[in-house]
């Protein structure tokens, strides 16, 4: 590269030389139009070129969390629970007759019958008779088990165990398959076990 010289002859000069020198136009151009404040030029200059973006904004759809469904309440009121004790309770067939009741007929199908009243009939396929101390039984009873605190006239017949409690009175024709009598009760008539009439039956036939 040459260089004019001032009296009109031109140089040779190197390349490190020719970077160095540079016209009035070229270096005029290269300096900044407007001056730069040497105390806020760092400051601008490591200032972040972006905004910071909002939690929400930057967690996407995948990763938030997934919300539970909503339920409807039901129309329908709710409906208690039933235990099996009590629905096996429910399903007793229980007959109560109480104090100052009157009552003559035929009882049948029954699991229990508390006697506490009066009552004049005829019982069968009966599982339990308890007979209180107000109550009154005449008649025909056939019974698993008869628990009597009262008084009882007619005809008896107990599967079962008979109880007589120390206020019972039974008078009648009586067949008992176990008898428990406690001190204070009376029993009169014609008693006999099961197993005992069923004996006698037995030979009755084969007499025939």
């Amino acid at each position: 590269m040459f260089r004019r010289r001032e009296d009109g002859t031109e140089e040779l000069i190197s390349e490190s030389e020719s970077a160095t020198v540079l016209p009035a136009s070229a270096a005029a151009s290269a300096v900044p139009s407007t001056p730069v404040n040497p105390v806020t030029a760092p400051a601008q200059a490591s200032a972040p070129s972006f905004r910071p973006v909002p939690p929400q904004a930057a967690m996407s759809s995948a990763s938030r969390p997934a919300m539970p469904p909503i339920s409807q309440p039901s129309s329908e009121p709710a409906r208690p629970a039933v235990s099996s004790a009590a629905s096996r309770t429910s399903s007793k067939r229980v007959l109560t007759v109480g104090p100052d009741i009157q009552m003559k007929g035929e009882i049948t199908t029954c699991d229990r019958v508390v006697i506490e009243g009066v009552v004049d009939a005829t019982m069968r396929d009966v599982h339990t008779v308890e007979l209180a101390e107000t109550g009154s039984l005449k008649g025909t009873a056939e019974v698993e088990d008869a628990e009597i605190s009262g008084s009882f006239e007619g005809d008896l017949v107990v599967r079962g165990k008979l109880t007589l409690y120390a206020s019972g009175r039974v008078r009648g024709n009586v067949t008992y398959g176990e008898i428990e009598i406690q001190r204070g009760g009376q029993i009169s008539g014609n008693i006999r076990n099961a197993a005992d009439a069923k004996a006698g039956a037995n030979q009755g036939k084969k007499a025939a």
